[in-house]
């Protein structure tokens, strides 16, 4: 699976021209919608940290950026990107952090990557392990209970939430390797039975705050913040 991942993201190393995201109006997309939580402290670790992008906007508000990524070219390229800072790479899966200290994290972010975790009771118990008492968790991820996925089921068409055609639009990973789909309530309840403490929740999207009116309909996003209880 992870050969998949790194031919589905494949392409030439090199340092990509990063710009920093101001936010003017309400979140239109995950990377905004983490970001308007705000928050500053040592360590920051981002789950599934991509080429970097999300763990730049932290730059100066964390001392410590660490990165957990399951393609390999993936975690090279946010090494790149990341250079000039303390950036400290894991390899491997959320189901295991054991890189990472107990009660060492003051932030955890995740920006639609729950949805590709094989066992998210392993992933979500290690997440609430290494957070320090206090810390906060920002975790975003596909709404399937969006209208407009509501209409695609009710049509007779499956609601896929990375892919077009049903999940069908690539040869090398189904629904872009999504393998689970929630809801605020769903997502709620996974990150209560792992004992976070909901803080608030958002709906985004290109309209901005019209999302949030409504988010568990009018959201194509689900995201919460909550808390380890200290």
């Amino acid at each position: 699976m992870e050969q998949k991942y790194d031919k589905f993201y494949n392409s030439s190393l090199g340092k990509e021209d990063f710009k920093d995201i101001r936010l003017d109006t309400w979140p239109k997309d995950r990377v905004q919608a983490i970001l308007a939580v705000g928050g500053v402290g040592e360590t920051i670790l981002d789950i599934g940290c991509g080429s970097g992008h999300l763990l730049y906007q932290f730059r100066h508000r964390f001392k410590k950026l660490v990165g957990l990524e399951y393609s390999q070219h993936r975690l090279e390229q946010a090494g790149v990107n990341l250079q000039d800072f303390c950036f400290i790479p894991i390899h491997g899966t959320a189901e295991n952090l054991s890189a990472v200290e107990s009660d060492s994290v003051d932030r955890i972010v995740s920006a639609d990557t729950i949805e590709h975790i094989p066992d998210v009771y392993e992933a979500m118990g290690e997440m609430y392990r290494v957070l320090k008492p206090g810390g906060v968790m920002v975790m975003n991820t596909p709404n399937i209970a969006f209208i407009k996925k509501r209409v695609l089921l009710m049509i007779g068409r499956f609601p896929s939430t990375s892919q077009t055609n049903e999940g069908l639009g690539s040869d090398i990973l189904f629904d872009g390797g999504h393998l689970h789909y929630f809801t605020f309530r769903s997502l709620r309840l996974l990150l209560e039975r792992f004992g976070f403490k909901m803080v608030s929740k958002m709906g985004y999207g290109r309209f901005g705050a019209v999302h949030n009116f409504w988010p568990s309909l009018l959201s194509g996003g689900v995201q919460w913040v909550a808390i380890k209880n200290p």
